[in-house]
């Protein structure tokens, strides 16, 4: 009975489709896709004159220029989408991940941002081996960290990684590369770390990173750099990072009577020489968030208590646990840098619904403070 039933439904589908009940223009599982060409333009909506009304703008405005109707019997084409044009607070160059690999991604062709490279060695006074600009490929000399403090670039990364890691009686040299991207008019820059002990000789260079957090570092440091570098103001950030002296800060209540602690600078700035004005009062930073902008610091635990532990350095670039998530057990504290005006305001607290002890903020902004002014003078 069943297929005797089935042939008769095949049947009726095929006859009506034949007559295009179904499938035809007119039928239930009609094309509608053209449909949008017929449609009508309505006058514009009036209110009478007795009642108010809120001005209102058309929710589908049509384009100002709008191609001729295609003529009869012409097939229409859908026309391609034009590329989505970068928005304006899209960033020239940005760090980029797959996997273990990381580099930079520039918006701009590599003949542009070779002389930006070549800038950034110069402008942080890293003594360079070799600079290929056929190549574009250029490799650092042999740095003895521990030598090397009064380096710009060294004295930015030196309190970032003395904690938990021995570096006396090591030297460290980077090459970076660059490539073209894989859209056109872009660029990748590309970081390789090298690490040996004092003395030694060894001079091949490693298919990878020796250590993955001095290559995020030194990319991250780039990404800052380039950016800040290609802005409008350009010139004065930069000398802001390198070249310029303490910055101005000021200690002073809110309205509700909390210590804030005022930073006359920008983020990048302040976020750097507050991790740095941190690690030389030695107080232990268990984890951070950048984007949160928020150091999680433990104060019944110094830097020095930790030197076994995962050192400051990984946990500021992530290092191989990128996804621990921060426990709150009652014992750490919250220093939470906010943007306000033309300024920075760094706070204490205990968690997002809990304010922290005043006198212990106080003294813990005070700290920070003088951390920011014991800082070396930049060279």
């Amino acid at each position: 009975m069943k297929p005797v039933l089935s042939a008769l439904t095949l049947g009726i589908l095929a006859s009506l489709s034949g007559c295009g009940y179904l499938m035809g223009d007119n039928g239930y599982f009609r094309d509608r896709a053209g449909d949008y060409q017929q449609a009508e333009v309505k006058p514009r909506m009036t209110v009478p004159a007795d009642l108010e009304s809120k001005p209102m703008g058309d929710l589908l405005p049509v384009p100002g220029q709008v191609a001729a109707a295609p003529q009869p019997g012409e097939k229409f084409e859908t026309p391609r989408p034009r590329p989505m044009a970068a928005g304006v607070d899209t960033s020239t160059f940005s760090l980029q991940q797959e996997g273990s690999q990381r580099w930079v991604l520039a918006q701009l062709p590599a003949s542009e941002v070779w002389p930006l490279l070549q800038r950034f060695w110069s402008d942080y006074r890293v003594p360079m081996a070799r600079s290929d600009a056929a190549l574009s490929e250029a490799s650092t000399q042999w740095v003895d960290f521990s030598q090397s403090t009064g380096n710009p670039l060294v004295r930015r990364m030196l309190p970032l990684v003395q904690e938990g890691q021995r570096i006396d009686d090591e030297e460290q040299r980077f090459r970076v590369r660059l490539e073209p991207g894989v859209n056109n008019g872009t660029a990748e820059i590309k970081v390789l770390h090298q690490a040996r002990d004092l003395g030694d000789d060894d001079s091949e260079w490693p298919s990878r990173s020796d250590n993955t957090n001095f290559e995020r570092a030194l990319l991250a440091e780039l990404e800052t750099y380039l950016n800040q570098s290609t802005s409008t103001d350009g010139p004065a950030l930069v000398s802001s990072i390198i070249n310029s002296g303490p910055v101005e800060t000021s200690l002073e209540q809110d309205g509700a009577g909390n210590s804030v602690l005022y930073m006359l600078t920008d983020f990048n700035r302040a976020w750097s020489d507050v991790g740095e004005a941190l690690a030389r009062a030695d107080v232990y930073v268990t984890d951070y968030n950048r984007s949160s902008g928020v150091y999680y610091v433990n104060l019944e635990q110094t830097r020095s208590e930790q030197e076994e532990e995962p050192g400051f350095f990984a946990r500021w670039f992530g290092g191989d646990n990128e996804d621990k998530q921060v426990e709150d057990d009652g014992s750490q504290l919250q220093v939470r840098l906010t943007p306000t005006s033309n300024r920075i305001e760094v706070s204490v607290d205990a968690g997002i619904e809990h304010a922290a002890d005043g006198t212990t903020a106080r003294e813990l902004l005070e700290r920070i403070q003088r951390g920011l002014n014991e800082r070396p003078p930049r060279q």
